[in-house]
């Protein structure tokens, strides 16, 4: 049997025409877009329609748009040029955020984890989709904060609303583009400052920008309607699973089950098993899983966003993340299914 992908939280397949936009840049559009020739100037040209096109498609205005090289990037780029600004200020976090937002705001004078907002809160930063759970989450609304909505794992899966936010991170491989393009969007006039120098991207981000990768985006961005349709199709699939996992053993749990959650992810607690042993022992047999986000599955360290709702530290070694693919198909998921219960 040919292995099996449950891992798309993690990263996805680009689309088939994302991958033909790159290879064709690859090989006719690698002149330098900074250059002032012709070569260089048609590249130039290429990003900058990739620009409006994808600023169209999120509802915001093309110059508010800076690529980026993954959403991880974006972050530290958002988070420490406001810094100067608002680091001396309280931010607002929430507490299952993934690390690359936690890491740069460790800077700041104090961080509070959602949904205390502390007095004369800055800053507020929310993810509207987690990583690990798929749990499902609205911005607060804290009056004259500066609102971040990481929406790397939302895009791609459900649909992402930015009139309730500032800023905006946003990533590429998790929703059919290639790795190396990603999204940093700001609403005009924030009080932030470029932490990376160089003349691209009007100064905001420098270094040579992926023109390759930045095409891929746009062209996966094309088909942004039809993907979150057929993941908004998964969710059937995935409550089935979930109905015939938590059949077998009472200390089965579906973490966030009854909440709005991605309708592609299961977040499992097998209570008493050691949750490294079952995702490697699926691996051998053909399945490829998570133990969280790809940033803790190499790590024996239990995941905080599982300990933050609540769990202990051993529970939080006892899950296993299944996130589908937007095609994912029946036969697939009862496969897993199986080799499942004769793990369990």
């Amino acid at each position: 049997m040919p292995r099996l992908y449950f891992d798309a939280n993690a990263t996805a397949p680009p689309h088939p025409e994302a991958v033909e936009a790159v290879r064709r840049a690859m090989l006719e559009d690698w002149a330098n877009p900074t250059s002032t020739h012709r070569e260089g100037q048609r590249a130039r040209y290429l990003i900058e329609e990739a620009r409006r096109e994808i600023a169209a498609a999120l509802g915001v205005a093309p110059g508010e748009l800076v690529f980026c090289a993954s959403a991880t990037e974006a972050l530290h780029l958002l988070i420490r040029g406001l810094q100067p600004a608002l680091g001396h200020r309280p931010a607002a976090v929430f507490p299952g955020e993934h690390s690359a937002c936690l890491n740069p705001l460790k800077d700041w004078s104090r961080v509070a984890w959602l949904p205390e907002v502390p007095p004369a809160c800055a800053t507020v930063v929310q993810m509207p989709a987690n990583n690990e759970t798929g749990i499902l989450y609205p911005m607060p609304p804290v009056l004259d904060a500066l609102r971040i909505k990481d929406c790397a794992q939302a895009w791609g899966k459900v649909p992402v609303d930015l009139s309730d936010s500032d800023a905006a991170v946003f990533s590429g491989h998790k929703m059919g583009g290639p790795r190396g393009a990603a999204l940093l969007w700001m609403r005009p006039g924030l009080p932030w400052e470029a932490v990376m120098e160089g003349p691209q991207e009007r100064r905001r981000r420098g270094g040579t920008e992926d023109l390759p990768a930045i095409l891929g985006l746009a062209v996966a961005v094309r088909h942004l309607a039809e993907r979150q349709v057929m993941n908004a199709g998964l969710a059937p699939l995935r409550d089935a699973f979930e109905a015939e996992i938590t059949s077998w053993n009472r200390a089965i749990e579906v973490i966030g089950q009854g909440l709005p959650r991605l309708p592609n992810t299961s977040c499992i607690l097998f209570r008493g098993k050691n949750g490294e042993a079952l995702h490697a022992a699926l691996d051998l047999a053909g399945f490829a899983v998570s133990t969280g986000s790809a940033c803790h599955s190499g790590s024996v360290k239990p995941s905080h966003a599982i300990a933050t709702l609540g769990y202990t530290l051993e529970d939080a070694r006892s899950v296993l993340r299944f996130s589908l693919l937007p095609d994912a198909q029946p036969g697939e998921v009862e496969a897993l299914a199986a080799a499942l219960k004769r793990l369990v």
